[in-house]
């Protein structure tokens, strides 16, 4: 099974044939990139074996069961009959890139190993192995070659260095736009949250123009229903197409229509939000994680309605959905986040009832937000 280019936005390839020293320069460069979650994947060319005869997980595995896991307070192992890596491209889902050794007829991007007999530079002008960003050389010499970059295997700062700035080019190529969430129903308010005045103008217009202010593209998330209200009708709009599935539903939504870009959510019931606020969210913003939100140490939860979702995050979502949850909470949880401690939670309180709404015209008196 070929590795495809798609396995991770952040995926880097070692390829070459055996003795090429593939396996010792990752060895050293993963302790080199300590500052990163490092995913590895191993492409063996033989039948191998990760277990222990005698130890129950071998013995019910060698019994023919299709699925064994084994696991402890601190980590786990799985073994599968079968392969895919469409479905075990999750476990890396998590990891801020990817060393993959091996599959160098795969199509993704790699670095090709050099070999004295020159059969791997052979394969590559015969356009056997593609993809290739970088040969590495068991010689003493770098320098260019056929136009790319080319390391000595002991250049560890070298090939470290490549691959930052390589990640940093992918992350920094991921536009962030900006979604408010105004398709709600209102029960408990009674009206429409999105159309309440705090500022003079529609909530949702209020926060549109705060995050276009931020210099990001925004959009108002909503039932197709309610696409032409009165003072947001003339803005940009993404309606719902995962229906009835709360924030959750518009967020996906979103990242279905715009699958390469991140989105920074905020819903239309946070009164106190100001651009300020947005600001400080997009400066701590992680582009390597799934997301990046507030924790709120108090209450013990996460704060999945003023966060910023990366666009890998949306697998882990439709995952979620999959398994009939819909709370964006309950997926920050179960990912990997840049956690933003929460000095101050009144600029994130929700305004859904009256009594709330009372509550917070009152601060609007005597403050301006």
């Amino acid at each position: 099974m070929k590795l495809k280019e798609d396995f991770h936005p952040r995926l880097f390839g070692f390829a070459g044939f055996s003795g090429s020293g593939k396996t010792t320069l990752i060895e050293k460069l993963i302790p080199a990139l300590s500052a990163y979650s490092v995913g590895y994947l191993k492409h063996d060319a033989h039948k191998f074996e990760i277990d222990h005869p005698g130890k129950d997980s071998f013995r019910q595995y060698a019994a023919g069961a299709h699925v064994v896991m084994i696991n402890d307070a601190e980590h786990l192992a799985l073994q599968v009959r079968g392969k895919s890596f469409e479905l075990e491209k999750e476990y890396f889902q998590d990891c801020d890139l990817v060393l993959a050794e091996g599959h160098k007829y795969s199509t993704h991007h790699k670095f090709l190993f050099l070999d004295k007999a020159g059969e791997a530079f052979r394969e590559f002008q015969h356009g056997n192995i593609t993809n290739v960003m970088a040969f590495i050389s068991s010689e003493d010499e770098s320098g260019q070659l056929q136009g790319l970059p080319l390391f000595n295997r002991n250049d560890i700062p070298g090939i470290m260095d490549f691959i930052i700035n390589e990640t940093n080019k992918t992350t920094a190529a991921v536009d962030l736009y900006g979604l408010i969430l105004a398709g709600g129903l209102s029960t408990r308010m009674g009206q429409d949250k999105s159309l309440l005045r705090y500022h003079g103008a529609p909530q949702a217009r209020h926060l549109f123009q705060g995050l276009e202010q931020a210099g990001l593209k925004a959009f108002i998330s909503c039932r197709a229903d309610q696409s032409d209200r009165e003072g947001l009708s003339d803005l940009p709009t993404i309606t719902d197409s995962f229906i009835g599935m709360g924030p959750l539903g518009g967020i996906l939504s979103a990242m279905k229509l715009y699958p390469e870009q991140a989105f920074l959510v905020v819903a239309c019931d946070l009164a106190l939000v100001n651009t300020e606020h947005i600001g400080e969210l997009i400066r701590s913003r992680d582009p390597l994680k799934q997301a990046t939100a507030y924790f709120n140490q108090e209450r013990k939860q996460f704060e999945p309605l003023f966060a910023i979702y990366e666009p890998k995050i949306f697998s882990r979502l439709l995952y979620f959905l999959g398994q009939r949850v819909n709370c964006p909470q309950k997926v920050l949880f179960n990912s990997a986040v840049k956690v933003l401690p929460l000095r101050d939670q009144g600029h994130l309180a929700n305004v859904n009832t009256p009594d709330e709404l009372n509550d917070v015209m009152s601060c609007f008196s005597t403050e301006d937000v």
